[in-house]
């Protein structure tokens, strides 16, 4: 799978990558299905088939229950990967709880790198809470993550957006943005369009509509394809399914190569 640079000095990574919510959580999500969390033997035996199919992006945060933790044991001292992760957000007693001030950043990348095993962070995002446009606007929480990145501990900043402003503010400020883009949500595309405009790089969340949306083929289709986009990242633990949404993409993508070609 050809590779993608984030952004103009971001890492170099695969068009579809792992969302890693259901590797150590079950409560609180939206998921219209019940899971189990992996046993260590399965996640080890999906990330290794997430290897062989070509990704090497996966995303958590520590608001995702031990996904750090059980990411960094199995692929943390595997140069083959990339890990975005993420500060502000923990999740604990069912609720989230936020925190965006510049100790709470630093003491949560600390606590990312050690339980990632990585002395840089490839990418991190700020979790944004409801409140992520003055959270923008107040500018203490990027200035923290671009101290860190200057210190060569991050290599790229960005923040998880959930409206318009907030994400027009992190292509302003920020490496990157991670918007919701999906045939139900199109409202983030003034942000997309924006970025692809500065050069910034994009993820995409939630391009199922979690697990909402039918044709996930198509979905993931159109949505590599989309000019601007870096990655689009699929929360799944099903490796029929992976080995499913990387053959759609790669096929998407095949095409649009053979059409470009003509």
């Amino acid at each position: 799978m050809e590779l993608r640079q984030l952004g103009p000095e971001g890492p170099w990574i695969s068009p579809i990558s792992l969302g890693s919510t259901k590797f150590g959580r079950q409560g609180g999500v939206k998921y219209p299905t019940s899971f189990a969390l992996p046993s260590a033997g399965q996640l080890a035996n999906f990330l290794a088939l997430a290897k062989e199919l070509g990704i090497n992006l996966v995303d958590t945060a520590p608001s995702y229950g031990n996904s750090e933790t059980r990411i960094g044991a199995l692929i943390g001292a595997d140069d083959h990967w990339r890990v975005a992760t993420k500060v502000g957000e923990n999740f604990v007693d069912g609720r989230s709880h936020f925190d965006f001030s510049p100790a709470a950043i630093r003491t949560s990348v600390a606590h990312s790198r050690q339980q990632l095993r990585r002395d840089v962070l490839d990418i991190v995002l700020l979790h944004m809470s409801d409140d992520d446009v003055a959270i923008m606007r107040d500018g203490a929480a990027i200035a923290a993550l671009l101290e860190l990145r200057e210190q060569g501990l991050i290599t790229a900043v960005g923040a998880s957006t959930k409206n318009v402003a907030a994400g027009l503010l992190a292509v302003e400020q920020c490496d990157l943005v991670m918007i919701t883009l999906n045939p139900a949500d199109q409202s983030q595309r003034p942000v997309l369009a924006a970025a692809r405009k500065a050069g910034k790089g994009v993820l995409i969340k939630k391009p199922l509509d979690s697990g909402h949306h039918g044709d996930v083929g198509a979905a993931l289709a159109g949505l590599v394809r989309e000019p601007g986009v870096g990655s689009v990242v699929v929360g799944t633990i099903d490796p029929s399914h992976l080995a499913d949404n990387c053959t759609a993409v790669q096929r998407a993508l095949a095409n649009e190569q053979e059409t470009k070609s003509k």
